[in-house]
């Protein structure tokens, strides 16, 4: 009986990992991936023509989160929280346009994780009509 639910136990945990490899490589002993994201479908995507927009700079935002034992996770790791610190490192900038977003995954035997999302583009200014 024990073997069995050892076996049981065993095909469980396994079958969890294959889950969880589903979007981005996980390992179950140490992970350091890096993966594209994609903007989801709750995003707006708008054309606006290049007369209607100043360019400021290209920028990098980063947000992060962390979770330990995967039993508490704190931090906002979300594409709003990278846009909004891309949008910091350009003053006057009201918008990110031509957007790539990145998402890197970092754990340690699953005791302590870090999630990071990072965002470039080029941050514009809108002109006045």
């Amino acid at each position: 009986m024990r073997k069995q639910l050892g076996l049981v136990f065993a095909a469980s945990g396994i079958v969890l990992l294959g889950c969880s490899c589903a979007l981005t490589p996980m390992g179950a002993l140490y992970t350091d991936v890096t993966s594209p994201a994609a903007l989801g479908h709750q995003t707006s995507y708008q054309v606006t023509p290049e007369s209607d927009y100043e360019s400021i700079a290209f920028v990098e935002g980063t947000a992060k989160g962390t979770a330990v034992l995967g039993l508490i996770a704190v931090g906002n790791f979300g594409y709003g929280a990278a846009i909004e610190d891309a949008l910091s490192k350009a003053p006057g900038a009201t918008r990110l346009i031509d957007i790539t977003v990145d998402t890197q995954i970092k754990s340690y035997f699953g005791v302590y994780s870090s999630f990071i999302t990072k965002v470039r583009g080029r941050a514009v200014r809108m002109k006045k009509k």
